[in-house]
């Protein structure tokens, strides 16, 4: 199973030690998880500002990213301009291009778009929603 991380969950992934992210870290480096990213000119911005550079690096590195073609995530972006209360029509673009129904985020603008009828998906906030974190199946 893949998820997509939120730039404002990157630096407590970075230092693993929030116990409300430990689980998901646990669940990428030793259980087969994936991270779906999207090179995109919004997510290159976003994950820069937020040290996810040298995350995107290790990821990489261990073969944990899936790396999704950023012009199918930007031609879905286009189509949801003005359809959602958030300002993260990429992460929602990224999302149904990817299909991918788990996101890790503290943003509740963006977790009430995430949860709506367009991706009808499923957030991971606490370890009390470790059970998110499946086998994976990341298509």
């Amino acid at each position: 199973m893949c998820v997509i991380l939120d730039t404002n969950c990157i630096g407590k992934f970075n230092k693993g030690i929030d116990e409300d992210i430990i689980p998901v870290k646990h669940w990428v480096y030793n259980r087969n998880g994936k991270i779906v990213y999207a090179n995109t000119e919004k997510f290159r911005e976003e994950w820069k500002g937020s040290r996810g550079y040298e995350l995107r690096r290790e990821l990489l590195r261990r073969n944990k990213l899936k790396d999704v073609p950023a012009e199918d995530v930007i031609e879905k972006e286009n189509e949801l301009k003005g359809k959602i209360v958030s300002d993260d029509e990429h992460v929602i673009a990224l999302a149904l291009v990817a299909r991918v129904k788990v996101l890790v985020s503290d943003d509740e603008k963006l977790i009430r778009d995430f949860k709506n009828h367009i991706v009808q998906g499923k957030v991971y906030k606490t370890k009390k929603h470790t059970h998110l974190l499946k086998k994976d199946t990341c298509p």
